[in-house]
């Protein structure tokens, strides 16, 4: 049975404690990290209400990143684009080498917040059992099947239509004037346009035949 994790890291064992450290306040959505078989993924974080050149000299400070770029500004959110060390990548990819996905990453002051997909539920005890014997200190705060997993408004969307409707709702593209294209969208989440337009369309439809019935 296909699992989701919700689990959490304290900064200072994953990635950004020197930049929390010198900006409390900031607060990073990736827009994607890491999946089975692709460490070599570039992650984008998206940082809110907070001061891009500050962010930026942070980052570059910080010893859990290289090659930081600023990638795009909207109103008071910036998304930058980096590497991360050798420490982080490993730490990631303990995460998903069982077959796993980080579908959604926060991180704060109080440290990092991981919705993990794994495509058996057995393979969450040896993810558990595997950042136990490297001294990763995980956090499992629920652990669900992905048929029982967050919806939006608890109206079934798959997690990836949840991720995409969310995206689209945080990034300005309901809004009138639109504040995001679906070529923008579909660029900050590495998926094609149709596959985005897709996507969208029947996270709508589900959204739709809640709100109206059959």
């Amino acid at each position: 049975m296909s699992t989701i994790v919700k689990a959490g890291l304290p900064a200072e064992q994953f990635a950004l404690a020197d930049t929390f450290e010198e900006l409390p306040e900031a607060e990073f959505d990736a827009v994607r990290l890491v999946t089975h078989g692709t460490d070599r993924v570039v992650p984008l974080l998206w940082v809110t209400d907070a001061d891009s050149p500050e962010v930026a000299e942070a980052l570059e400070a910080d010893e859990t990143t290289d090659d930081v770029s600023l990638v795009s500004r909207r109103n008071h959110d910036s998304l930058f684009r980096m590497r991360w060390t050798a420490r982080i990548r490993f730490v990631t990819h303990v995460l998903v080498e069982e077959e796993g996905a980080i579908v959604s990453a926060r991180g704060t002051d109080d440290g990092w917040t991981f919705r993990v997909f794994f495509p058996e539920h057995d393979a969450v005890s040896r993810t558990y059992d595997a950042c136990a014997e490297h001294d990763i200190d995980l956090d499992v705060t629920r652990i669900y099947n992905l048929d029982d997993a967050p919806s939006l408004g608890g109206f079934h969307l798959t997690d990836e239509q949840f991720t995409t409707v969310k995206a689209a709702l945080d990034r300005g593209y309901y809004k009138v004037p639109r504040e995001a294209t679906l070529e923008e969208l579909a660029n900050e989440l590495d998926v094609s346009h149709q596959a985005l337009s897709e996507r969208l369309r029947r996270g709508h439809r589900t959204l739709i035949e809640n709100v109206i019935g059959p």
